[in-house]
């Protein structure tokens, strides 16, 4: 349902002890692998995990200081006072995200430049071209039409 509290599946505890059929022995190990790449490192450091919600929140548009700290389950001047021991700014850990991700975007041409001006929630795409050229030197429409292989424009 939507717009609960609870988001999840429930189970009879007897269904959960039945065997799956449809299982395969071979994958096990395959599947615990893909299992213990989702858990943060031990040793992530804070700026990673910060930086790894900023560009999971990016496309919701709902990328904000409050909003990773609330996934911290931490005040945002926790999560500013963490960026500082690292010295950074949540501010550098999203224009830092958002550089790596429109190279990639842009490269990938997956995407048309308005859709990533949206999955970099730029409110408009004009803002997203003004932010690309002074980070990039060029326009987004520049580097997608520059020879593939060759340097940066």
């Amino acid at each position: 349902m939507f717009d609960h509290d609870f988001s999840g599946m429930v189970f009879a505890a007897t269904d959960l002890n039945e065997p799956n059929r449809m299982s395969d022995p071979l994958l096990r190990p395959y599947a615990q692998q893909i299992l213990e790449g989702f858990e943060p490192s031990k040793d992530a450091s804070v700026l990673d995990r910060v930086r790894e919600l900023v560009e999971l929140l990016l496309p919701t548009g709902r990328c904000s200081i409050e909003q990773v700290a609330r996934s911290f389950d931490v005040d945002r001047r926790t999560i500013h006072r963490h960026l500082a021991d690292c010295g950074e700014t949540f501010s550098s850990v999203l224009n830092s995200t958002r550089v790596d991700l429109a190279e990639r975007m842009v490269d990938g041409r997956r995407y048309s430049l308005t859709e990533i001006a949206e999955l970099l929630s730029f409110s408009a795409p004009s803002n997203f071209s003004r932010w690309f050229r002074t980070q990039f030197g060029c326009t987004p429409s520049q580097w997608r039409t520059r020879p593939q292989g060759t340097a940066r424009p």
